[in-house]
């Protein structure tokens, strides 16, 4: 019962989230009139005047996003299921670091992952790196479970991170999702566990 209590308030606390961000971008002074709970939801702070200048960039860069998601660029951003638990990072059943990576759980100075095209996140920052890691946004959404599809990967050209091989994992299902042009994995957990125990 409490898995699925969980799941309900997972999707719950996401479904706010959307229709919060579709009502500021909607009325355009939303999210300015309620910047004390824009400012927690991306910066896990609700002092908004201290992420101000961040702040103001969100709405063209949102923008910009639902444009590359409706393009189909980025579609791979509507892959997290919204009952799905937060992540601060990726799942390591899925996800593992790539043998020739020298800056160990860093990222080094590689920030691909916060850029595409000409945009930058404005949540990146050169001298404190990400400074919404671990809001909510990163944790309910892709960045905190970064990466999680190999077309994440591919798309970010990312250098520090791999999909673990099959074999190590049990049995992995490709799905490949037409509309969104990406191959995902799904790992079977029972699988591999009975396989462990056997």
């Amino acid at each position: 019962m409490s898995e699925k209590f969980n799941a309900f308030r997972w999707a719950i606390a996401r479904l706010v989230f959307i229709f919060y961000i579709l009502f500021s971008v909607v009325t355009l002074i939303g999210g300015f009139l309620t910047a004390p709970l824009m400012t927690w939801y991306f910066f896990d702070d609700w002092r908004f005047w201290r992420h101000w200048r961040a702040g103001l960039g969100l709405l063209p860069h949102g923008l910009r996003l639902i444009v590359m998601m409706l393009r189909h660029s980025r579609a791979f951003l509507f892959s997290v299921p919204l009952t799905s638990p937060p992540r601060s990072d990726p799942d390591m059943t899925v996800a593992r670091l790539r043998s020739d990576w020298s800056h160990g759980d860093s990222c080094g100075d590689c920030s691909n992952c916060c850029k595409v095209a000409d945009y930058t996140c404005p949540l990146l920052d050169d001298q404190q790196g990400c400074r919404g890691y671990n809001s909510f946004y990163w944790r309910y959404f892709n960045c905190g479970r970064y990466p999680s599809l190999a077309g994440e990967i591919d798309y970010y050209d990312c250098r520090k991170w791999q999909l673990v091989p099959s074999l190590t994992r049990g049995t992995v299902t490709p799905i490949v999702d037409p509309a969104l042009g990406f191959q995902s994995e799904q790992y079977d957990r029972a699988s591999a566990s009975s396989r462990r125990a056997g």
